[in-house]
């Protein structure tokens, strides 16, 4: 089974993950602080950094990374450009220094790698399923809670959608790991038994 690392980011105990694939390094959520810790994670092979979504916290690092494509929903991409809608302005931060031509929408993916459009936490936010084997959940789901709906873009009805998708997801892979934007990761059937959510 393939590897992923996790990284712990400094703002907010955010989640960042490595999964090095045959050909190239694909990072999820590059937070703040873990450029340096990637750097020997990648070595000489193409990057891939994907996106859950906009949130400042989870693409504070992204302009630090020498990657060959960024991976967002079209619905969360003005949030890589305006640092008022990411809240990258909260943190001190300005627009991220990154070249527009490489950011890419969702609907690329392919083989192994399939996105699952979750809005509710952000119009744009997305959940990225990797062989059928792990779940990066980004906002959309933790081991025992949800994100919050209540920020701009974020929608509690299509939270609700959102759940209900994933639900499906989980009870026909109940051993897929599901690998959160925050906090600890969890199996499938046991979000299912302990996330209030999802009963």
């Amino acid at each position: 089974m393939t590897e992923v690392k996790r990284l712990l980011a400094r703002a907010m105990d955010e989640n960042c993950y490595v999964v090095e694939e045959e050909e190239r390094v694909t990072i999820i959520d590059p937070g703040c602080g873990v450029s340096a810790k990637l750097l020997p994670l990648v070595g000489r092979k193409k990057v891939r950094v994907l996106l859950t979504h906009g949130h400042a916290d989870h693409i504070f690092d992204l302009d630090k990374i020498v990657s060959d494509e960024i991976v967002i929903h079209e619905l969360d991409r003005n949030m890589l450009i305006d640092p008022e809608k990411s809240f990258l302005y909260i943190f001190g931060k300005e627009a991220l220094l990154i070249e527009e031509a490489k950011i890419r929408t969702t609907e690329i993916l392919d083989g192994q790698w399939k996105c699952f459009h979750t809005p509710g936490h952000t119009e744009g936010s997305c959940c990225f399923l990797y062989g059928e084997k792990q779940l990066f959940s980004g906002d959309t789901v933790f081991s025992n809670s949800i994100g919050r709906t209540d920020l701009p873009s974020g929608n509690e009805i299509e939270m609700e959608r959102s759940i209900q998708q994933l639900r499906q997801l989980f009870n026909e892979l109940p051993n897929l790991r599901v690998l959160p934007g925050h906090g600890p990761e969890a199996t499938a059937q046991d979000i299912l038994r302990k996330n209030p959510f999802f009963r």
